[in-house]
């Protein structure tokens, strides 16, 4: 039961949810700090007891709360009535840390697309710009990822295996997918769910998206606090 719910929420946290968040983010955050750049309305909220961490939080929240929705709430959701409609008593005891893992496989999603996303709209005073940037990472990122794979896979006879050596090759960890931010979270999903068991424990992921959350909130800070000084 644990391996069986955990594969169908990370499947859902994988697809449909991903892909939404990349369209949902697209269309809200890039107006997030561009308008205000554009529009000098910063200096609204800042006339205020406000700090600039104060004002990037806020504009994040805005993005943590739409991809709670998103990604969180569905999930949790579903894994309730996934116990209300099972008949063994023991199913909450097996399954008790799941919810668990749906949190911080939303966090590692939610976290940091925000950063990239406030960076992007940071960057600009024209939203359209942004959000140019923003879907270009992705397509340029699975683009790049994909055609090294085929590249290396070709090179290995990879089209000559038998369809679970294939369905293993493709599942197991490779450096190519550090050029593309969804197969990174999604490979760091899986580590959550406890679905890359046949991997070597890899931290690389790990510290390339902690690196790429503190880069992009801290230039988002940076760029406000820029901005106030002229």
């Amino acid at each position: 039961r644990h391996f069986a719910w955990s594969y169908i929420l990370f499947s859902l946290a994988r697809y449909p949810q991903a892909l939404g968040i990349i369209v949902i983010v697209g269309l809200v955050a890039p107006r997030l700090i561009s308008y205000d750049l554009r529009s000098r309305g910063y200096l609204l909220y800042l006339s205020r007891p406000l700090t600039p961490w104060e004002y990037i939080l806020g504009k994040a929240a805005v993005l943590y709360f739409l991809l709670f929705l998103v990604t969180a709430l569905p999930a949790l959701l579903i894994f309730g009535v996934g116990l209300l409609l099972s008949n063994d008593p023991t199913a909450i005891a097996q399954t008790w840390d799941i919810p668990l893992r749906i949190l911080l496989a939303s966090l590692v999603l939610t976290i940091p697309t925000t950063a990239v996303a406030l960076a992007f709209s940071a960057m600009t005073q024209e939203s359209r710009y942004a959000g140019f940037a923003w879907f270009a990472l992705w397509v340029i990122g699975a683009v790049t990822y994909y055609s090294l794979w085929a590249v290396s896979q070709t090179s290995q006879g990879f089209y000559s295996q038998s369809d679970t050596d294939r369905f293993d090759a493709m599942n197991q960890w490779s450096n190519y997918k550090l050029f593309s931010p969804y197969e990174t979270l999604g490979y760091l999903q899986q580590q959550i769910f406890g679905l890359a068991i046949k991997d070597p424990w890899t931290w690389t992921p790990w510290v390339l998206v902690t690196l790429v959350s503190i880069a992009g909130y801290g230039y988002a800070y940076w760029r406000v606090s820029r901005v106030l000084k002229v």
